[in-house]
């Protein structure tokens, strides 16, 4: 009763807050990335974009990197079917720290399903020339403090409590330490007879405050 006390006086000061900074002024950042490593296949880098793509004999990555979560494609260029092991999969931020994620279309849904799973989320199958498409979230659903009824927190309430990997706006925290640092993503692909762990390694190039109308654009 009072973790569900605690939860909504949260999310209304919360509310509140984006309010009043909503009618003020805010600056919002724009990142620019670069996949940096690993070494052992070939690297594509979008000069001028974010998109950029990893590939060896086997599979083909493609990612988008925003402030707010990873866009990524996962192509199977095998002639059998891969998984991804999601439950395995990680991320670790400019600090070092690890952080569990979710990969998936929907952060809500994906957040639902680690909850009623008992924290764990079944791999993704791709088949022979086909290919994944979803999205990379930290996830901080452990964290939420909200006890065994979890489930009956709103898709609004879940939505609001999503952590971004770096702050989208100047109210969100400081960027003056995240140009030229790096981060990690681990995804583990499973072969059938042995689990690859792909490291991907990206750059934070520069990370500049625009003004909202360009932001926008």
């Amino acid at each position: 009763m009072f973790k569900s006390f605690n939860i909504k006086q949260t999310i209304a000061f919360g509310l509140l807050y984006l309010i009043v900074v909503g009618c003020s002024s805010y600056t919002p950042y724009r990142y620019s990335f670069s996949l940096i490593k690993p070494q052992n296949g070939t690297i594509h880098n979008d000069v001028g974009g974010q998109a950029m793509s990893f590939e060896d004999s086997d599979v083909e990555f493609r990612f988008v990197p925003s402030s707010e979560n990873i866009h990524v494609i996962i192509k199977n260029k095998s002639e059998h079917e891969i998984n991804l092991v999601r439950n395995k999969a990680e991320y670790i931020d400019c600090s070092g720290k690890s952080r569990r994620i979710h990969i998936g279309y929907d952060y809500v849904e994906e957040s639902k399903d680690f909850a009623m799973n008992s924290a764990y989320v079944a791999p993704v199958k791709i088949q022979p020339s086909s290919e994944m498409t979803g999205y990379v979230w930290i996830n901080i659903w452990p964290d939420f403090g909200i006890g065994s009824d979890r489930t009956s927190v709103t898709d609004a309430q879940i939505n609001y409590l999503k952590e971004p990997f770096f702050p989208r706006y100047s109210f969100e925290g400081s960027v003056e330490d995240l140009k030229s640092s790096t981060f990690n993503l681990i995804l583990p692909i499973d072969f059938g007879e042995y689990v690859c762990d792909y490291t991907f390694t990206f750059k934070i190039d520069d990370v500049i405050q625009v003004s909202p109308t360009e932001f926008r654009m």
